[in-house]
């Protein structure tokens, strides 16, 4: 049984845009304050985090085009390169791109219940480290299970019940967000001092080209979700059109409300203050209005994080999908539900996956491994418009200002990915080991398929 399309453009935007903004608006500022000390090379990441989003997604819309398929980087590897890259990216995804991204999400919408809910009780266990990353179980993990659930028994009803509601948070979202700007440059306490207080960086300087690559990091975290479309392209309504025009869309609307929003993060408190809090967002709203607003404020940023989490259940799930229909995975991972046409297996494994990362102690360390393992292969997916035409498969589609686009975005992550794994070996080590895990596992199921069909 195929999945079946019915998202319209509206659908598409929405999903996009609320996969994209998610939590890090929220606490990844507070990291890039502390590792660059620089206000101006943090706004300068997130304008740079943005230009890099929407290359790959205007690279991207070419495969999608020609391949509108569940399954996003899956599907495109695989024609593009081998059946065993494709597997390695299917494996990343369900290991970190999304049920990790899930995770994080989770565990920062624990924070903020316990901080709207202060009487609930507040506990951790003791912190155990394996190899070299740190694990513990606290009341945020049993927090963080909730939300997890309750989105993935939704997506089992099917896409179009989940993405109504999805729809919900995300005009909410626009709405919230939009007031909060208009309220906080308007009435807020800002302070454009703290922002010219902070010295301009020496551009000639090689420290400011390595702070920039090491605050990308984060950036890139808060802009998952611009390919998004791509994996649940297989459901969506006139794809010619509608994957491209949603794409670019949303991630110009997101670029510009993110640039917008770290301004008046800058600007609502010194810097001393917001450097290393995961709670910048928070810190930020108490600052412009006052206490007083706080629980109205800690709820809207749940809100949003919950509307990040629903849409990035309903992408990873496809991969699984797309994998198993291949005969690369399990073969229950392809079933779909006969009456909800959703891939039921799949969407519940992945919430499985999701709360085992919420035993992972740090946010930061799931954010760098995320990061890693996602550029690993992200190369190679920006690189198949050139695979494609020399296969002589091409698109009514042109990428703009091609091939710049996808050279851009080969070259940052290559980039990032070298200071990543001098500034943070350890999780970008475990980001390199689960991707690298994919081969022998993907190579076991190709055995066993074949002893199968042996004894046929």
């Amino acid at each position: 049984m195929e999945l079946k399309r019915s998202l319209n453009t509206f659908d598409s935007i929405s999903v996009l845009f609320s996969s994209m903004v998610g939590s890090g608006i929220f606490f990844t500022s507070g990291y890039l304050i502390k590792e660059t000390g620089n206000l101006w090379i943090v706004l300068f990441c997130w304008i740079v985090g943005g230009i890099l989003a929407l290359s790959g997604s205007i690279t991207y819309a070419y495969a999608a085009r020609l391949l509108p398929f569940a399954g996003g980087d899956y599907v495109y590897l695989k024609v593009a390169y081998s059946p065993a890259i494709a597997f390695m990216s299917g494996w990343s995804s369900l290991l970190t791109n999304f049920s990790a991204c899930v995770s994080v999400l989770a565990l920062a919408f624990g924070k903020y219940v316990q901080i709207l809910f202060p009487e609930l009780p507040v506990w951790e266990s003791p912190t155990y480290t394996l190899l070299g990353l740190d694990l513990q179980v606290s009341s945020i993990t049993f927090i963080g299970v909730l939300p997890i659930l309750f989105f993935s028994t939704l997506n089992y009803f099917g896409i179009k019940s989940a993405v109504r509601v999805q729809n919900v948070f995300a005009v909410l979202k626009i709405t919230g967000l939009l007031l909060f700007l208009a309220l906080g440059f308007s009435i807020g306490n800002t302070n454009w001092s703290y922002l010219f207080n902070s010295p301009f960086p020496n551009l000639m300087e090689l420290s400011f080209y390595s702070k920039v690559l090491i605050g990308i990091v984060p950036v890139s975290f808060s802009y998952l979700g611009w390919n998004m479309i791509t994996y649940i392209a297989e459901e969506v309504k006139n794809p010619e059109k509608t994957i491209v025009r949603s794409a670019i869309t949303a991630c110009f609307l997101v670029a510009g409300l993110y640039f917008v929003i770290n301004l008046l993060f800058v600007i609502s408190a010194p810097i001393e203050e917001l450097a290393g809090q995961d709670g910048i967002g928070a810190i930020a709203f108490q600052k412009l209005f006052g206490v007083n607003y706080s629980i109205l404020t800690t709820s809207f940023i749940a809100w949003v994080i919950l509307g990040s989490m629903s849409a990035i259940l309903i992408g990873g799930s496809r991969v699984y999908f797309a994998m198993a229909r291949d005969g690369v995975f399990l073969p229950s991972f392809s079933k779909v539900h006969p009456k909800w046409h959703s891939p039921y297996v799949s969407i519940f494994f992945q919430a499985f996956v999701a709360i085992l990362f919420l035993f992972v102690k740090e946010i930061e360390a799931l954010l760098y491994m995320i990061t890693c393992s996602i550029l690993i292969l992200s190369c190679l997916t920006a690189a198949t418009p050139f695979r494609f035409e020399k296969m002589g498969m091409k698109s009514d589609y042109k990428i703009p200002f091609y091939p710049l686009p996808i050279f851009l975005y080969i070259f940052a992550n290559i980039a990032v990915m070298a200071i990543l794994f001098i500034e943070k070996p350890v999780t970008a080590g475990w980001g390199l080991m689960i991707t690298l895990i994919a081969l022998p596992v993907y190579y076991g199921f190709r055995l066993d398929k074949k002893m199968a069909e042996a004894k046929k």
